[in-house]
């Protein structure tokens, strides 16, 4: 088997137990590798105590656990000193437990492919340094700071939706871009939910049985537009309207940013009920989706893709969108309602929750044909297409070093 080895930017731990977009699709590729085994993986994160359990489960998967120590002051200078130097084209690893990850991949044995995961993309040079950049794959996950030289020190880019495509090749010409799209383990949200696990649960929340339910899932964050949202679902008429958050700052990590001060103000003033559950582990989401009468992404940047479009539309949710990034790519014209992000977007959300509120028969078809939509996502297609392009690169790896030792001998 070849060896591959997954570079993380080290922030949140694989197997996911904080959550994170990017690690939640790591976890998904080496759990299809465990079930039809093809690579032999070594997978870079730092350390998490309950992560480290579960990697006990792994046959075909090493993990190389980075014990980060945090130390906020010394985080917060290293960062200033990263960005003010990457400006000047002078790169340093952009945080002290991605410098541990360099290091451990110095110590590693050659593997035949490596795969960075995301993370900034100023440190695709530094890793070309340690790595054969024929054998540097990097699935990129946003569309910012691509450069002639970054493409230049790797082999290709797996780009998420077509827009990050176009928008890599634009800034660096690289032709050597492929999309693979995202996926979601659909048995985690394609379940059914008894009225009686319902009740509980709306209990539990505080949800009276005639409370119609709008739902955000996502991080607390103004790029993901929760403070549109909350100003959209104050505007709603129907009194008996709940707007479920579900979410933190930086997945399951505990924080207290300025924006969530600002959110917590606005929920705490709100004269209609808002609840916020925090960070819920995706294998509980499929609960609290079955609650929605709809679910709204109300982005504020170019979103590359998103997840929670994916879970929403497999939960047979039905969703309002903003037209932005690759986000439409992901979501069914059937089941989705797509606004547009300008001057009148709060009132844009706004009308588009209440056309869903006051119209259960079409939200019944717009669930039927997001569960139909979202079958594609799946792990399965997802992993067969990450596997074609590693053994393309493996195959132009191998017969490039193959002509090298031709012309030396």
């Amino acid at each position: 088997m070849k060896r591959i080895c997954v570079i993380t930017q080290c922030s949140l731990p694989i197997p996911t137990s904080k959550g994170g977009a990017v690690e939640t699709l790591a976890e998904y590729m080496i759990n299809e590798n465990e079930r039809t085994p093809k690579y032999l993986f070594t997978v870079i994160t730092v350390k998490d105590n309950c992560s480290v359990e579960l990697a006990r489960r792994y046959k075909y998967t090493e993990f190389v656990f980075i014990d980060y120590k945090d130390n906020r002051i010394i985080d917060r200078c290293w960062n200033i000193i990263y960005r003010i130097l990457k400006h000047s084209y002078i790169y340093i690893p952009f945080s002290r437990s991605f410098f541990a990850a360099l290091m451990a991949i110095k110590k590693l044995e050659k593997h035949d492919l490596y795969l960075y995961l995301a993370g900034p993309t100023t440190q695709i040079p530094i890793l070309a340094r340690l790595i054969d950049k024929n054998r540097l794959l990097v699935h990129l996950h946003w569309d910012g700071m691509g450069t002639p030289r970054y493409a230049a020190s790797c082999k290709r880019v797996i780009a998420i939706s077509r827009y990050i495509k176009e928008q890599w090749m634009k800034k660096t010409g690289s032709n050597e871009v492929t999309v693979v799209e995202n996926c979601v383990n659909l048995d985690l949200f394609d379940k059914k939910v008894t009225e009686i696990e319902k009740t509980e649960l709306r209990n539990k929340l505080g949800i009276h049985s005639n409370n119609k339910v709008i739902l955000f899932v996502g991080r607390i964050i103004e790029a993901k537009g929760i403070r549109e949202l909350i100003y959209a679902f104050q505007k709603i008429k129907d009194k008996d309207t709940v707007l479920l958050i579900i979410g933190g700052s930086n997945f399951g990590m505990k924080t207290d940013t300025p924006f969530e001060k600002e959110i917590s103000d606005l929920i705490m003033k709100s004269e209609k009920k808002i609840i916020f559950t925090g960070y819920i582990h995706q294998s509980e989401l499929y609960k609290y989706y079955s609650l929605a009468d709809c679910s709204v992404m109300p982005s504020q940047f170019q979103e590359p893709a998103g997840l929670v479009a994916i879970e929403a539309q497999a939960t047979g949710t039905p969703l309002i969108v903003t037209r932005v990034g690759g986000l439409s790519e992901y979501c069914s014209h059937e089941a989705t309602i797509t606004v547009e992000k300008d001057g009148n977007q709060v009132e844009h959300i706004k009308t588009a929750i209440e056309f869903l509120l006051s119209n259960p028969g079409k939200c019944a078809i717009m669930g039927e044909k997001g569960r139909e939509f979202a079958k594609k996502y799946n792990t399965i297609s997802f992993f067969e297409g990450l596997s074609g392009i590693f053994d393309l690169t493996l195959r132009e790896a191998e017969s490039s070093e193959k002509q090298q030792e031709r012309k030396e001998s």
